[in-house]
Order: structure tokens, then C-alpha cells, then sequence
């Protein structure tokens, strides 16, 4: 295993997995997978993990597999070879750069690539505020967009509400449906 660079001087990354314990007594990782595309985990060649307090590690993947009916990953890296060990980096978050990420289809996007942006009403350019988070729910998502006032307002993630998406812009065009913003 080898020590990674400096945290305080690495850019920003993205969790995409958890290690949740050892599997087997040879070192064996199991990680559940916080990323909608968990098989990018079969052809990773290298782990990026983070824990709080501990210095950033980075693993050379020499096995993958699925855990079949655990929903899991099982990982042989290099280094880590018992149980003990395996169980040492039960906890840690395995992450990446954002620009490492599953490309997403049109119209789809990260959550963390919509927080911050403006909220503006698309015929007016009226700024209602900016997203501070973003709700999943069974039906659309919903937008939590804290106004000028600090109030949080709700927007939801349908076509006729948000009629754009410009990421590269910084915005968010919305149309208010009547009683939405009241």
C-alpha cells in the first residue's frame, strides 16, 4: 500500500464506496457501493480510500467481484493480506475525482454539480435564490433553493417547472406554477 498525497493540498473527491468489513480470513474488502453504477468497481485498477483523521490511501486492486445477493463488492488489494488488516479499513470511504465519474446521459445530472447554482425565473431572469440541496423522493427530485431572505422555498424537478439546466452558467430557469413560490 502506499501513502497519497497530502489531503490539504488534494482536490475535492467524490464517495463512491464504503468499506464495511473483511471477507475471508486473505484480505479480502467489502464494499458496499454508494454509486448508482457499482460495476465500475470490476474494472477499477486502483482504490482511492479516505478516513478522517488518517492519511488518504491509495490501493492497487488486483481482484474484483460482485458479492452476489449482498449487494457488496469484494476487493483483493495489494498489501492488504488478512483479515485483520482488511478489517482495519472497514469504515473508510472509497472515493474519486469528480471528472472520474460515470459520464451521466443528457439531462442527468450529479447532485453536487447542481448545489450552488442560481435559480432564476426564465422569463423575467429574476433571481429567486440558490440550491442548497437537492431531495430524492419516489416521484422527482426537489429542489431546496434558500431565497434572499434566507428562507428555504421547494422547487420540484419536473419538465413544467425546470425548463433548464445550465451548468456551465451557474443557473437553474424555472417556471412557477401558480401557488408554487406563494
Amino acid at each position: 500500500m502506499s501513502t497519497s498525497p497530502d489531503a490539504s493540498s488534494a482536490p475535492r473527491r467524490v464517495q463512491i464506496g464504503k468499506i464495511v468489513g473483511a471477507h475471508g480470513v486473505k484480505g479480502t474488502l467489502r464494499i458496499h457501493p454508494l454509486t448508482d453504477f457499482p460495476e465500475r468497481f470490476l474494472d477499477m485498477g486502483r482504490l482511492y480510500v479516505e478516513k478522517p483523521g488518517k492519511p488518504p490511501r491509495e490501493l492497487e486492486v488486483q481482484r474484483a467481484s460482485s458479492h452476489d445477493g449482498k449487494g457488496q463488492i469484494l476487493v483483493k488489494a495489494a498489501g492488504v493480506d488478512g483479515r485483520d488488516e482488511a478489517e482495519a479499513l472497514s469504515g473508510w470511504a472509497v472515493t474519486v475525482l469528480p471528472e472520474e465519474r460515470v459520464d451521466l446521459p443528457d439531462g442527468e445530472y450529479w447532485i453536487d454539480s447542481l448545489i450552488g447554482l442560481k435559480a432564476v425565473v426564465a422569463a423575467s431572469g429574476d433571481c429567486l435564490g440558490t440550491v442548497e440541496d437537492v431531495m430524492t423522493t419516489g416521484g422527482n427530485d426537489v429542489y431546496a433553493v434558500r431565497t434572499a431572505e434566507g428562507d428555504i422555498r421547494l422547487i420540484p424537478a419536473i419538465g413544467d417547472v425546470v425548463r433548464e439546466i445550465d451548468i456551465s452558467s451557474g443557473v437553474i430557469r424555472v417556471d412557477l406554477i401558480e401557488g408554487l413560490w406563494d
